[in-house]
């Protein structure tokens, strides 16, 4: 990187938005030095050996592991959860509140995960590669459609029965049909919801601070907007690719040095090359996850001329609950933002490009890693210390 590039980087060094950029670069990259110091020492062999066996012997000893993590972690996710929010004079949980909402997410992912892993292990033991991989591709997909019930066990996460029947009238206005919808109270601005299920079951997740902060007409625009991520098949290529960049890295990563599958010390060993290569997918996949978005709204608006206000206004107010961040330079919105910022998608906006994108895959990604023992859905800057979002990470709208 480039002096210039670190200048960009650390103009607007106070605000709100960039302060969180920093502490996600900085948590990703410490944790990948971790990472890399543990692989050197080949760390998972020396603690476990051939320790293990079976289902419940192996999901112990995962946790073990998945516990040291968050430790590690911990530092970074109070910075992320209470300092920044608190010195920037933005909404966040008091420290108490906070530590508990961290246990429960903390402790709900140990133990989803640790038997995750002990499953991927019995079926490396009987299927070899081939079986652990077809393991943590089903898995991945029982990620994929269990997500809004995972989302409330480890965030701090209500369910709402405020009504929506205003909204099926402005979805119907743009000649759609009222999806399942479901809304979710978070005290976590940064909540957004989104998009659960498999494809052909899709659950639209509505936070109730939108239901009291946005109009209607722009809240039914939103809506309407997901509606045409999923007809439009974006989600569903999002989807895929995110599956696939999670499944072809865990495979490469079971061949690389102190890697198997049969152990647990070697699935840990697997896990700490994984969880390298999805650092990178942290640089790479933002750029098609920006074009999707793009995509979503000149889709959103084919032959609408009214609702681009609407949607304006929408990203607006969105904006205002999220990072705060209007416009971004280049340069960091390129290597660092899955999310076009708000200037970028008015100017695309200007010349609006209907294509099949793939849809939210980088944090799609980052949260189906979660198979592989990776934590980087935790450290990035849009979910660091925020449990809320470690499974319902940041839309864009």
């Amino acid at each position: 990187m480039s002096a210039s590039s670190i200048k960009r980087l650390f103009e607007g060094r106070g605000t709100y938005a960039r302060a969180r950029l920093r502490l996600g670069i900085l948590g990703v990259t410490a944790y990948t030095g971790v990472v890399a110091v543990a692989l050197a020492l080949g760390l998972p062999h020396r603690l476990f050996g051939t320790a293990g066996g079976s289902l419940t012997d192996d999901a112990s000893l995962l946790a073990l592991w998945l516990l040291g993590v968050s430790v590690v972690l911990l530092p970074l996710e109070y910075l992320g959860g209470v300092h920044l929010p608190r010195a920037h004079g933005r909404k966040h949980h008091g420290l108490g509140d906070w530590i508990l909402a961290w246990l429960k997410g903390s402790l709900t992912l140990l133990v989803t995960l640790s038997f995750a892993g002990a499953l991927v292990v019995l079926a490396g033991r009987f299927g070899g590669r081939f079986g652990a991989v077809g393991m943590f591709g089903l898995l991945a997909a029982t990620l994929i459609a269990a997500q809004e019930w995972l989302a409330l066990l480890v965030g701090d996460l209500r369910r709402s029965r405020v009504g929506l029947e205003a909204l099926e009238e402005e979805v119907q206005r743009h000649g759609l049909v009222m999806p399942k919808v479901r809304v979710l109270e978070s005290n976590d601005e940064a909540f957004t919801g989104g998009i659960t299920g498999l494809p052909t079951a899709e659950r639209s997740i509505i936070p109730l601070a939108w239901v009291g902060r946005l109009e209607p007409a722009e809240l039914g625009v939103l809506l309407a907007r997901r509606i045409t991520i999923v007809d439009r098949g974006l989600r569903a290529l999002g989807l895929a690719a995110a599956l696939g960049w999670v499944l072809v890295t865990f495979a490469l990563s079971t061949a690389l040095p102190g890697a198997d599958v049969a152990t647990v010390a070697g699935l840990l060993q697997t896990s700490l090359w994984f969880t390298l290569l999805q650092a990178l997918g942290l640089l790479v996949l933002p750029t098609p996850s920006r074009a999707a978005t793009r995509a979503a709204d000149a889709w959103c608006l084919e032959g609408s001329d009214t609702s681009r206000a609407d949607l304006d206004a929408a990203l607006v107010a969105l904006d205002e609950l999220g990072d705060r961040e209007l416009d971004r330079e280049p340069f960091v919105e390129r290597w660092f933002h899955p999310v076009a910022s708000v200037a970028s998608r008015r100017s695309a906006l200007e010349d609006p490009k209907r294509e099949t994108a793939p849809w939210h895959v980088a944090r799609a990604a980052v949260y189906l890693a979660l198979v592989g023992l990776s934590p980087l859905a935790r450290l990035v800057h849009g979910s660091v210390g925020r449990p809320d979002v470690w499974v319902l990470l940041p839309t864009d709208g």
